[in-house]
């Protein structure tokens, strides 16, 4: 199989049809190089060549930076305002031209094209895919079967990337998912295997148990797998989450360090004093912020309305005013002068009443309670009923407080909010003073306080990405939780019939073939996973052969890397650099491309993005030649220097540029190989 053209038209930034030429790549020349500066089109033509293998129905694809959820397959590919221009390009509306991705190869002697094509339905659209041999569309055979087979959807992050964002697959975090690497290294099907197995097994198992617990059972399975897939989607939402987090975060440092770089100085002197009142007025609103955090979250809402607190301030005294309790004043009434009378008749000589008698004591004994305070009509506050007479005589104490001094402590928070407002204008007023010292022109000024504004909103979406981060994180804990429960209930209600199962011939049976196709699978997956450590390891030795943090990396049963010193000590993940992290990725991809030897091109958006100058040399002379055939790299236009160029020049076929004036109508014209900026 060789790959020998990739076609775009009107799809993303991309009008007219745009053409590369493959043809005549080979392991000695594999190169091809398209570059572009910002902004012209290198992630659209990406993008492109995803959605000719993955279509408009992959959520993934359908996360275009903005929320953690997929947006609808329409608003994707017919765009949504404000947001995302949509699948075809945005000056196709009124010619309603279709929007098309096309990728030809050629396979023993006959010349193959696969084309997945979008069209305009009114305020819908058509997606198609063919597949041609020799120009003739292949009758009989699901097109999507055909590239399905050439790349799985599971394998197109390891094929087609962008270097920014690949160091991921190095974090076990938000690290690829398992079932991916399986599937790149053909563990796949004995998963599904396993899957099958496992639920004929459980249905063979159920099949002798009483109707109502097996319905029982199968209803807490259902909710289990709901559960499980619930909280492996509020999983996947926090992974896309993370990841624009670290996007937000780089733009922040972007518009901080661009906001520095129009700062053109002032005197030392000016520098400190300016700096120092700042730093004193920080000082000022931290000790602030600490007594308002104290005092005003747990008095305030009283304060709203005092004539509210002094009512309940009243109900509270009137309650503890009475000697007795409402309950014990009933009892009193009710039984006591009863009991009393009885304990007469029963004493040793009895004291014999009349009934006149018995009357007269019993209605003497409710007055003298009535006097003593014990009022037979007391109704306790129901508020109040759950609380022992010590608790309600605090509220009772901290409501008099209230509504005895609530109008001058209501007082002191306002004017502890207004000093903070007051110290926040000066803070905010000092730090205007001092950008304005720095900036000597207006124009600066001006693209000083456009790049503030932004930065100020990357910061607010920050904030809100990091609380949707955390929701997502509970939300996914109580859904695991509720799965526990769910399958305790279901181990409940099973070993109540254990003797039932025992005696299950086809569950044991079933129950044994999982185990064996389990066992199976580990040892496998161990023994590639033992390949694929050899090759990551001599992959390391190259890529990060001048590093002296990491020198060896292990991989456990998931896949998951696990780095190490040259004194054999374990490497904290978090305290390895972006760029680092990014070597190790290329890395892996290196040994899984490897292990998985699919003859497929590679192409890579931004792929020296972290790189510094040293490691850069290690990829151009050692990953890139060997990365793929054909390698499609898309740099920026300062990315790739002449000096660096000069490196993989001899393993170049063909080089490319993005040309995009006003941005928003893209094209790829070929350039000669030694012409300005590949040279």
């Amino acid at each position: 199989m060789i790959f020998t053209a990739i076609e775009v038209e009107n799809i993303f930034a991309y009008h007219d049809e745009s053409r590369i030429d493959l043809s005549g790549c080979s392991p000695e020349r594999n190169i091809i190089l398209i570059r572009g500066r910002n902004g012209a089109g290198k992630t659209s033509l990406l993008n492109a060549i995803k959605l000719l293998f993955l279509g408009s129905k992959d959520d993934n694809l359908r996360r275009v930076g903005f929320g953690g959820t997929p947006i609808s397959k329409n608003h994707y590919v017919l765009g949504q305002p404000g947001r995302w221009y949509g699948v075809f390009h945005n000056e196709s509306s009124a010619s309603n031209r279709p929007a098309r991705v096309a990728l030809e190869w050629t396979d023993g002697g006959q010349s193959f094209k696969a084309q997945r094509i979008f069209r305009r339905a009114g305020r819908e659209f058509t997606e198609s895919l063919t597949v041609t041999r020799n120009g003739v569309a292949l009758d009989g055979i699901d097109s999507e079967t055909i590239i399905s087979q050439m790349l799985p959807r599971e394998l197109v992050p390891f094929f087609f990337f962008d270097g920014e964002q690949i160091q991921s697959i190095a974090d076990a975090e938000i690290g690829r998912e398992q079932v991916e690497i399986e599937r790149l290294l053909g563990l796949s099907f004995l998963v599904h295997l396993i899957n099958e197995t496992d639920s004929y097994s459980k249905q063979k198992k159920q099949a002798g148990l009483p109707d109502l617990v097996r319905a029982k059972i199968v209803k807490a399975e259902n909710d289990h797998r709901a559960a499980m897939f619930d909280a492996e989607a509020a999983d996947r939402e926090r992974i896309a989450l993370e990841e624009e987090v670290l996007a937000l975060d780089r733009q922040k440092q972007s518009l901080d360090g661009e906001r520095n770089r129009l700062r053109t100085g002032i005197s030392e002197t000016d520098r400190r004093r300016m700096s120092g009142r700042i730093a004193v007025l920080d000082s000022q609103i931290e000790t602030l912020a600490l007594e308002i955090a104290e005092e005003v979250p747990t008095d305030a809402i009283w304060f709203a309305n005092l004539d509210l607190v002094r009512r309940a301030f009243r109900t509270i005294d009137t309650q503890l005013a009475s000697s007795a309790d409402g309950q014990l004043a009933d009892y009193l009434h009710r039984q006591f002068p009863g009991v009393l009378v009885d304990t007469l008749g029963e004493l040793d000589p009895p004291v014999a009443l009349s009934e006149d008698q018995r009357r007269a004591l019993v209605l003497r004994v409710k007055e003298m309670l009535q006097q003593a305070g014990v009022d037979p009509d007391f109704a306790r506050d129901p508020i109040l009923a759950s609380l022992p007479p010590r608790q309600t005589k605090a509220l009772r104490d901290k409501f008099l407080a209230w509504s005895e001094q609530g109008e001058a402590l209501a007082a002191r928070h306002v004017d502890m909010l207004s000093e903070m407002r007051k110290l926040s204008s000066e803070r905010l007023q000092a730090q205007r003073d001092l950008d304005d010292a720095e900036l000597t022109t207006d124009e600066a000024r001006r693209h000083f306080e456009a790049l503030s504004t932004r930065l100020t909103a990357t910061e607010i979406e920050l904030r809100e990405k990091s609380t949707q981060i955390t929701e997502k994180r509970l939300s996914q804990q109580g859904k695991l939780r509720r799965a526990s429960e769910l399958a305790e209930i279901i181990r409940h209600e099973e070993a109540q019939f254990a003797e039932v199962t025992r005696l299950n011939t086809a569950y044991q049976y079933g129950i044994r073939v999982k185990r064996a196709l389990e066992d199976f699978r580990d040892k496998r997956r161990r023994q590639i996973r033992i390949a694929v450590e050899a090759h990551l390891n001599e992959r390391v030795a190259i890529l990060l052969a001048p590093s002296e943090l990491i020198k060896s990396v292990r991989l456990d049963d998931q896949f998951v890397m696990t780095y190490f010193d040259t004194q054999h000590n374990e490497v904290a993940r978090h305290s390895i650099s972006a760029g680092m992290r990014q070597l190790l990725a290329m890395s892996m991809l290196w040994a899984l491309k490897d292990r998985a030897d699919r003859p497929l091109p590679i192409v890579i958006d931004t792929p020296l993005g972290r790189i510094d100058k040293q490691n850069r040399a290690l990829l151009m002379t050692e990953y890139f030649p060997k990365a793929g055939n054909p390698l499609v790299l898309l740099p920026t236009n300062s990315e790739i220097s002449d000096e660096e160029y000069a490196q993989i020049a001899d393993k170049v076929c063909r080089c490319y540029e993005i040309r995009n004036e006003g941005g928003h109508d893209a094209r790829i014209a070929e350039v000669p190989s030694n012409g300005p900026g590949f040279r």
